[in-house]
């Protein structure tokens, strides 16, 4: 009690009789199978079908990879000419300023010395002045 018989389907002698009333009327037909020929791939390799149907396509076509403007100049060049130039100026100052951080740090260097040895002249200074005592 209470299965599933899924597609199961039991047909009385009435049912059979009621099937004649209802296509045994002028215009009407009893449905059949679309295909008279199931084979399906039998039909789709036969010379018939193969004679009309477009041939297959041997190659694919290749496309070219886009470009990313943000990592290619020749691309960026392509969208933006001012752009490009832009940053091409920039990574020459980067260039520049990597070449010349080195003499710019000795320079800075320098003067950090000398500025210590003044002040270092200045207490030296202090420190005798008041080894003599009141002025």
């Amino acid at each position: 009690p209470g299965g599933h018989m899924g597609r199961f389907c039991v047909w009385s002698q009435a049912a059979f009789e009621a099937l004649d009333t209802i296509y045994g009327e002028e215009g009407k037909r009893i449905p059949t199978s679309s295909m008279a020929n199931a084979d399906l791939a039998r039909l789709i390799n036969s010379d018939e079908i193969q004679s009309v149907v477009t041939p297959a396509k041997s190659t694919i076509p290749l496309y070219t990879v886009k470009a990313n403007p943000l990592k290619s100049m020749s691309a960026l060049e392509k969208l933006d000419a001012f752009a490009a130039n832009k940053r091409r100026m920039a990574q020459q100052a980067g260039a520049d300023r990597a070449k010349s951080k080195e003499a710019v740090l000795k320079k800075k260097r320098a003067a950090r010395t000398a500025k210590k040895a003044f002040n270092a002249q200045g207490k030296k200074f202090i420190a005798q002045a008041a080894a003599q005592g009141d002025v």
